[in-house]
């Protein structure tokens, strides 16, 4: 990391606690500036998607047989992921039972609706009709594959100009991105003052238990599931580790969006690990799309604290079941509006459990402070699986 870049990292952090704590004292300030935050996200948004799609071209373009072999590899690994980090929490909340004997607080019942999925939807909507509506949507997956297809044409018919095109253009994206990136103090700090002046002490008062197995749940994956791993297979020690990954988890904490911290989960991929673009540009994207540990984590804790709550076993028949049912809504969360909320009262509905409206409505009054764990995790889980992947290519 150079000398600047430590700069910038230490006064994002320090806006970081500043925007929290003034968020507390002076709420109505933020409620005037918050549309800062919002044109920063949208920045980040913005910039995501072409990044992806000239670095996924890139990457297919210039390996089609290893950049293939590494999203084979990424999907094995995802899913491999996923399920051990589920299995972990399902433990840890088995244990610690934070659901028996809870009492809900005084909310407003949720008034959404679950997602309407099936099996039929999500594969039509990975084989889109229409890329440019799937690219003007932000669907990430369809494009991805698309860009993908497309670099593994490109190298067959030895599309050399095409080739030259996609890889000036991810040069110039690039360049526009570190620009943007110089916002990045501003939008923390707005972003964690408006988090903050929404949530307030009494709402976190009603809901402290849960909050707490989140991020508690959240920090054992990181430790066992990302970190050690990393720590035997590749000699990454925790220090190193998050050293370099200070810039990804503030995005990641103050945006609460994998796909807006994806152009730094990149640029930390190659910069900071060295990793070389035909990994990095297949895996990071497919990851951000697919792979989402931190939804292992949300999914477990709220299926065993709702199951807790009213008192029903949890069978090892149904435990499998939540393990898939999570994996699958896991899989089509980037394409349903409404986010962790509605796939929340999804995936409750799908286990038949009873009417959980007034849950609901406190999940949904906490869920920007639940969801800063879980993208955050979901990031760590995307970084992770490209080192893995990385030394896995290497010794084949």
């Amino acid at each position: 990391m150079t000398k600047s870049a430590r700069i910038q990292s230490w006064i994002t952090l320090a806006c970081f606690f500043a925007g929290a704590a003034l968020g507390l004292l002076v709420p109505g300030l933020f409620t005037h500036i918050e549309w800062i935050g919002t044109i920063y996200i949208n920045l980040l948004k913005l910039m995501a998607l072409p990044i992806v799609l000239c670095t996924v071209f890139n990457a297919a373009s210039r390996g089609a047989r290893s950049a293939s072999r590494a999203m084979l590899k990424s999907i094995l690994l995802f899913v491999l992921l996923f399920a051990v980090s589920f299995s972990l929490c399902a433990i840890l909340f088995s244990i610690l039972s934070p659901g028996v004997g809870f009492q809900l607080p005084g909310t407003t019942p949720w008034n959404g609706t679950a997602a309407d999925l099936s099996a039929e939807g999500f594969v039509q909507t990975i084989f889109s009709a229409n890329i440019f509506a799937s690219l003007s949507g932000g669907a990430m997956l369809p494009s991805i594959l698309f860009a993908f297809a497309m670099g593994v044409v490109a190298e067959k018919v030895r599309a050399e100009k095409l080739m030259a095109v996609f890889s000036e253009l991810e040069a110039v994206f690039s360049k526009m991105l570190s620009y943007v990136l110089y916002l990045t103090p501003v939008g923390v700090f707005v972003l964690m003052g408006r988090c903050t002046a929404s949530l307030g002490l009494d709402a976190l008062k009603g809901a402290l238990s849960y909050v707490l197995c989140a991020w508690g749940g959240s920090v054992l994956i990181l430790l066992l599931v990302m970190i050690l791993p990393l720590w035997l297979i590749c000699r990454i020690d925790p220090f190193t580790y998050f050293k370099k990954m200070g810039r990804v988890l503030l995005t990641a904490l103050s945006t609460c969006s994998s796909a807006a911290t994806l152009p730094e989960t990149l640029r930390t991929c190659r910069e900071e690990f060295d990793v070389p673009e035909r990994i990095t540009g297949v895996v990071a994207p497919l990851g951000c799309t697919i792979h989402m540990c931190g939804g292992a984590v949300s999914f477990a804790l709220l299926g065993l604290f709702v199951m807790q709550m009213t008192g029903r076993p949890v069978t090892v028949g149904l435990f499998l079941t939540m393990l898939l049912f999570a994996e699958l809504l896991n899989m089509a969360a980037p394409g349903i509006p409404g986010g962790g909320i509605v796939l929340g009262a999804t995936f409750l509905n799908l286990l038949g459990l009873p009417d959980a409206g007034l849950f609901l409505g406190m999940y949904a009054g906490i869920y920007r402070l639940l969801d800063m764990s879980y993208t955050s995790l979901n990031v760590s889980g995307d970084v992770t699986a490209v080192l893995l992947i990385d030394r896995w290519e290497n010794r084949t």
